[in-house]
């Protein structure tokens, strides 16, 4: 394996390791402190550790043509667009067969009305930046090393899903798998992070702040 390749698993292995941690720290935390927290710490610690590695992926956040930026744009309002009204579509059926989804979902939105409505606007795009960029970036770029696109997108999610299972949400575990197959599908698809950017946003300002799928539930 060459060095360069050797450093990136390595970094690849560290930022799993590390998201992992940061999820079983979420059961006292919450989730969007724990997680939220370690997207930024692995993504800034990332560049610093690989400079040149990650300077690449930090500027695939800004395509070098219009035409780049556009493709980017589109594909990720689509796949957004697409993935909200899949969510709104499946919710019910799988609650109404699973009904503890239910409470896992009123419980993750209890986590994050905890935090005022223009706070969470504001850390919801860095964090959703960050999370990218160790995600999409950092991981699936490392297993495209050895594998098609195809089979590094699906890899990734995988591993994207089971990375998120140590916070005992089963909620977030099925939405991690099932956000992250469109992902880093978009990854894939388009080589660059804008789409799979775009799309992360939308979903997530659509179902955590203009349309939410239940009432908070507050641990008092």
């Amino acid at each position: 394996m060459l060095p360069e390749r050797r450093h990136a698993l390595t970094l690849t292995l560290a930022c799993v390791t590390f998201w992992c941690c940061a999820a079983f720290g979420a059961r006292w935390l919450g989730q969007w402190i724990a997680l939220g927290g370690i997207a930024v710490v692995l993504a800034l610690g990332s560049l610093v550790v690989d400079r040149a590695a990650n300077l690449r992926l930090f500027r695939s956040l800004w395509p070098d043509t219009p035409r780049e930026a556009l493709v980017g744009l589109c594909a990720g309002i689509v796949g957004g667009v697409v993935m909200t009204f899949a969510t709104y579509a499946l919710y019910e059926p799988v609650v109404r067969a699973a009904p503890l989804f239910f409470h896992d979902v009123g419980h993750l939105y209890g986590v994050f009305v905890a935090l005022p409505t223009w706070a969470a606007t504001l850390i919801l795009v860095p964090i959703i930046a960050c999370e990218e960029l160790v995600w999409r970036g950092v991981v699936q770029s490392t297993i495209a090393y050895r594998l098609s696109p195809a089979a590094a997108a699906a890899l990734t999610c995988v591993v994207y899903a089971l990375a998120h299972a140590p916070a005992g949400s089963p909620v977030l575990t099925l939405a991690a798998f099932g956000c992250g197959l469109v992902w880093c599908a978009l990854r894939g698809l388009t080589r660059g992070l804008v789409a799979p950017l775009v799309a992360h946003l939308v979903w997530d300002f659509s179902v955590l702040l203009l349309h939410p799928l239940a009432a908070p539930v507050v641990k008092l």
